[in-house]
């Protein structure tokens, strides 16, 4: 049996998927982002990283408050919803440690 220390652990997709949410609030902690949620995960091929990303709206994606028209109390428009961001986190699958945070692509 191999020493101990020569063993390689690995982080569970549950715990990868925490430890991005918590960097993603620590890191964006000034910029008050709300919404934060999981919108995919996946290992990379190389299986070293989990890929999580995250969505999430800031302040400014919020959009500005629109008139009331007499209309409304007839046929209620629906909120504006707020703009997401969508953020892929690398997560080293050994250590847990965020080592990146990338733009998703479309």
């Amino acid at each position: 049996m191999p020493p101990q220390e020569d063993l390689v652990t690995s982080i569970d997709v549950k715990e990868a998927v925490q430890r991005a949410k918590e960097f993603a609030a620590k890191i964006f902690e000034p910029e008050k982002i709300t919404r934060l949620g999981l919108e995919a995960v996946e290992r990379s091929d190389d299986r070293k990283y989990w890929l999580v990303t995250l969505g999430f709206s800031r302040q400014w994606s919020y959009p500005a408050a629109r008139q009331r028209s007499p209309l409304d109390d007839v046929l209620p428009r629906p909120e504006p919803e707020p703009q997401r961001e969508y953020k892929v986190f690398r997560v080293d699958a050994s250590s847990g440690a965020v080592t990146s945070i990338v733009r998703a692509e479309d």
